[in-house]
């Protein structure tokens, strides 16, 4: 079965009209920029995977996906059996060709091509989403939604990064010290001028390494609110934000598109020793997959990083039940990975700070 012939579009608008997931057009064009990019493709899990992943919020909703898929299964699968059976009949007469049997057709489906064409399919559903908004009537909703899904949400994201400091006192002395005030005025017997001290600041410089497009697709609004949140609430001294894919190689890049680029020797050169390195990755895991080179390139800047700075922490959108037998767990022994979750967040922070790195892996 061939992915353009997927009727993705109408499992789409059935989670949104007929079941009220509130989903709209970005929703959908994750599913299929991810498919574009070989993710979700290789079996008809994977597939349901990717589509729980992006559409479902829930427990409840992942199972509603799954019996919608099921259902795809059964009934969309014999009528394109029966449409390929009619065309090998017709053309039987001119040109001989082997008979599409049942379990072909079934089994067909994990051969899709990686780049399909489904450019019709994202004006149908901005069509669906347009025409049901017309349609639909001004009436209170029956739940409350709320407008991320993320393992940690936007406030989450701020909290942690609040703990990500190192306070001096620089500048001109603007602020009251309290206590030497206190003890001076004690030792003159008046009080003539108080003892002003400089306001602490945050001198931390936050590098962000970010894993973009492949596996990461699904996870490019995650890491873009982890980026908003650390420029906005972090109050940190500096924040720079490089990119790349897979692992690094010779160059870092600025934007997210993977342009841009910049030297890693020059990126190195610029860190400081009150930098810290935090990594967005998935490690592989995404894929359940294990790729020995992309373990010892890994390991080669990650070395080159420990060089520059003395600390850093790698962050997993995966959870770590999913790191077992995959590049991620190797990884896992040479660099502190944390799962993306609030807990575990906060003990990616404490590695930044120079806190003790409690356990490595963690399956």
């Amino acid at each position: 079965m061939k992915l353009e012939e997927l009727p993705l579009i109408d499992i789409f608008n059935n989670l949104r009209q007929r079941h009220g997931l509130p989903l709209g057009v970005d929703d959908y064009l994750v599913v299929l920029r991810s498919l574009q990019s070989g993710f979700g493709i290789g079996t008809r899990e994977e597939l349901v995977q990717l589509c729980c992943l992006v559409w479902a919020k829930s427990e409840a909703e992942s199972r509603l996906v799954r019996r919608l898929f099921e259902q795809m299964w059964r009934y969309s699968l014999p009528e394109l059996e029966n449409r390929e059976n009619i065309s090998v009949d017709a053309t039987s007469s001119t040109s001989v060709k082997p008979k599409i049997t049942k379990n072909e057709t079934l089994e067909s489906f994990p051969n899709l091509p990686t780049q399909p064409s489904i450019t019709p399919e994202p004006v149908q559903a901005v069509q669906a989403v347009r025409s049901s908004r017309r349609h639909r009537e001004l009436k209170p909703p029956r739940y409350s939604f709320l407008g991320e899904y993320f393992p940690v949400t936007r406030r989450q994201m701020k909290q942690n990064w609040r703990y990500l400091r190192r306070l001096i006192r620089e500048g001109l002395p603007i602020e009251l010290d309290v206590e030497a005030t206190v003890v001076k005025m004690g030792r003159e017997g008046i009080l003539l001028e108080p003892v002003l001290v400089p306001r602490r600041c945050n001198r931390t410089k936050l590098v962000l390494l970010i894993d973009r497009e492949g596996s990461m697709v699904p996870f490019h609004d995650l890491s873009k609110q982890l980026v908003d949140t650390a420029q906005r609430g972090g109050n940190f001294r500096q924040t720079h934000v490089f990119y790349f894919h897979d692992y690094v190689d010779e160059y870092l890049y600025h934007h997210p598109a993977l342009m841009n680029a910049q030297p890693i020797s020059e990126v190195l050169g610029e860190m400081a020793e009150d930098t810290v390195v935090l990594i967005v990755s998935d490690g592989g895991a995404a894929r359940r997959s294990f790729d020995e080179e992309r373990v010892k390139s890994t390991k080669i800047w990650v070395e080159k990083l420990r060089d520059s700075v003395r600390y850093l922490a790698w962050l997993n959108p995966m959870p770590n039940q999913s790191w077992e037998n995959t590049t991620a767990v190797e990884i896992a022994s040479f660099v502190p990975m944390f799962e993306m979750s609030r807990q575990e967040m906060n003990r990616a922070i404490r590695i930044l700070r120079g806190g003790d790195d409690d356990s490595r892996v963690r399956i």
